[in-house]
């Protein structure tokens, strides 16, 4: 089997701004820190995958400006094969607005840009990385019509397919066949299915939720939910995994970090709490940095935090 990685998404530029609280509506809250970092759900991911040790690929877009030269030579830097996202001479980078807290909360506004505008053609120059794939990742921070095509592809090719449903938006019923493993988290969960974890305990939410993606044709259905840590769940198991205890200083990336760590395992064939373990361990490691591609720790790190916390991969 082969191990690499590809991902199919978004590439961002993000600004980060540290204050002691986040701003209300209309109001201006004097900051700390302003830092400029390469970011994007795809790149994320990416950079995990590829600091996990796997081989990884990216397809996508950046625009022909500075921002597009800067996240693309950040990626290349983590050792990720570039040689399919498309430099646009029409479209901007995307670009995220970021505020965050000292508890690590944080705010987002996000100008998608080149990454909505990703076409056929771009991933078609991608088939040949998808063909050797393990694992294909995709998200919804780029147009739906390029992440389905991709996932059509990357299932045709027998690679397994990730769907981030991040950010929560209208999805085909066509989607969900195309889908191995969808990774919401809470609050996209809910705004999906209209099943709200407040008006039932956990543990009847966790299975009606899993039986609404089931019934459209989901195989397996992972939620992150941050500090309560995650839930899985395909048609014969279900798992809760708890968080790893840490204090974080910027969640902005953890997700992202989480579906690197997923997919490292997935491409090597743990079993599921393994996979699992390792993606909550990425994601932790994350949230303990300000920044998102930088906040990404490489596999040695994240097999020592694996041991420190008693678990041994």
């Amino acid at each position: 089997m082969s191990k690499n990685i590809v991902v199919l998404g978004s590439i961002n530029y993000d600004i980060t701004a540290s204050a002691e609280r986040l701003p209300a509506k209309g109001e201006t809250v004097v900051g700390f820190s302003v830092d400029m970092f390469g970011g994007g759900k795809g790149a994320n991911q990416a950079v995990q995958a590829a600091q996990m040790g796997v081989p990884t690929a990216m397809i996508g877009q950046v625009g022909n400006d500075m921002q597009g030269g800067a996240v693309l030579e950040a990626l290349k830097s983590k050792g990720i094969d570039c040689d399919r996202i498309h430099v646009s001479d029409t479209n901007r980078t995307g670009c995220a607005s970021i505020y965050v807290d000292p508890n690590g909360d944080n705010m987002l506004v996000y100008a998608p840009g080149a990454n909505h505008k990703i076409t056929k053609e771009m991933i078609d120059a991608g088939k040949d990385v998808i063909a050797d794939a393990a694992v294909f990742i995709t998200q919804t921070e780029i147009n739906l019509d390029a992440a389905m095509y991709g996932l059509k592809l990357a299932k045709e090719a027998g690679a397994i397919t990730i769907l981030n449903p991040a950010p929560a938006i209208s999805l085909p019923d066509e989607i969900f066949p195309l889908v191995d493993f969808i990774t919401p988290n809470e609050t996209e969960s809910e705004a999906y299915t209209g099943i709200l974890r407040s008006e039932m305990p956990i543990e009847e939410w966790k299975t009606k939720t899993a039986e609404w993606f089931f019934s459209r044709g989901v195989k397996n259905l992972c939620i992150t939910m941050g500090e309560k840590g995650a839930f899985y769940a395909n048609k014969d198991e279900a798992l809760s995994l708890p968080a790893f205890s840490i204090k974080a200083v910027d969640t902005t990336a953890a997700g992202d970090s989480f579906h690197g760590g997923l997919a490292y395992g997935l491409a090597n064939g743990y079993d599921m709490k393994t996979c699992l373990q390792i993606g909550s361990a990425c994601g932790a490691l994350s949230a303990m940095t300000l920044g998102a591609q930088n906040s990404i720790q490489p596999q040695e790190r994240v097999l020592s935090f694996l041991k420190e916390q008693g678990v041994n991969i």
